[in-house]
């Protein structure tokens, strides 16, 4: 589908209660990339600071649509009426970013993390194993309710719990507020809603065999959203399903989380969304 293309670039970062031992960090962005900055605090207590404002918006308009002929994609089995994704066309998404454009995902960059356009992938790397996140939202043209979003992600060097993540129903206003779905390098995965100050963890981590694990591995996370029901996904196959009932709207967020591996990256590619109708 056609989409005009606004750069929407977001930083969040998040600090877990009692998690890091020193004091937050304060560092300064470059100036040559259009983002907002909030910092979240675990503690309640806490109050978030205002949002930065825009400094750059790039004139450059490009298109998200795939250049027909050039790749042949097979077409996925149907879905069993149990599945909570039956009625949906898996093989003709309502918008496919396959990161040929530069302009749709990027930021940050600084020395705590970088998140940037590479060669037809999104990398995104967290050089400290601090506690903090760091994520990039799209555009907001793809803001969506109830949806299903697949992303693949291909993680490098990793252990434990350094983590991959994909935001869903992200605050469209500070972007600082959503649902995240965690793979972790140990082939485990969690649910945390993140509203500004605050951290809560949905679900635990969770270990699972649909996961791949390990370094140097490819996984495709899935969210879906459809009123209050939350269902996640690991490489098609159904993993949990909760209830939440914060957020109902919103964009979209990928991230990189180093717990014990300083520099970790991650490649993105092939972000895949489908509306459900309600």
């Amino acid at each position: 589908m056609s989409l005009s293309q606004r750069l929407g670039t977001i930083v969040v970062i998040t600090w877990l209660a009692g998690a890091c031992t020193r004091p937050a960090p304060v560092r300064e962005l470059p100036v040559d990339v259009n983002q907002t900055t909030d910092q979240v605090l675990a503690d309640p207590s806490s109050t978030a600071p205002p949002s930065a404002t825009n400094i750059t918006t790039p004139t450059a308009i490009s298109t998200l649509t795939p250049t027909p002929g050039l790749t042949i994609t097979p077409t996925p089995p149907p879905l069993s009426p149990d599945d909570p994704r039956y009625g949906l066309n898996l093989a003709a998404p309502h918008y496919w970013d396959d990161f040929s454009s530069n302009l749709t995902w990027v930021g940050p960059n600084f020395d705590g993390a970088m998140n940037v356009w590479e060669d037809g992938r999104l990398r995104a790397t967290d050089f400290l194993a601090d506690k903090f996140l760091w994520w990039s939202t799209t555009i907001p043209d793809v803001d969506a309710g109830d949806l299903y979003v697949e992303v693949t992600a291909e993680v490098g060097e990793c252990s434990g719990k350094d983590a991959i993540g994909l935001a869903v129903r992200v605050d469209p206003d500070h972007r600082n507020s959503g649902y995240t779905l965690e793979f972790s390098c140990d082939g485990s995965y969690r649910i945390r809603k993140l509203v500004a100050g605050t951290i809560q963890t949905l679900l635990e981590w969770t270990s699972s065999d649909s996961i791949l694990s390990g370094s140097d591995t490819t996984n495709v996370l899935g969210f879906l959203a459809r009123g209050t029901t939350l269902t996640v996904f690991a490489n098609g196959e159904v993993l949990s399903s909760i209830e939440a009932s914060a957020f109902f709207k919103g964009n979209f967020g990928l991230f990189t989380d180093a717990a014990s591996t300083p520099g970790l990256t991650v490649y993105f590619d092939d972000f895949k969304l489908w509306y459900i109708n309600p």
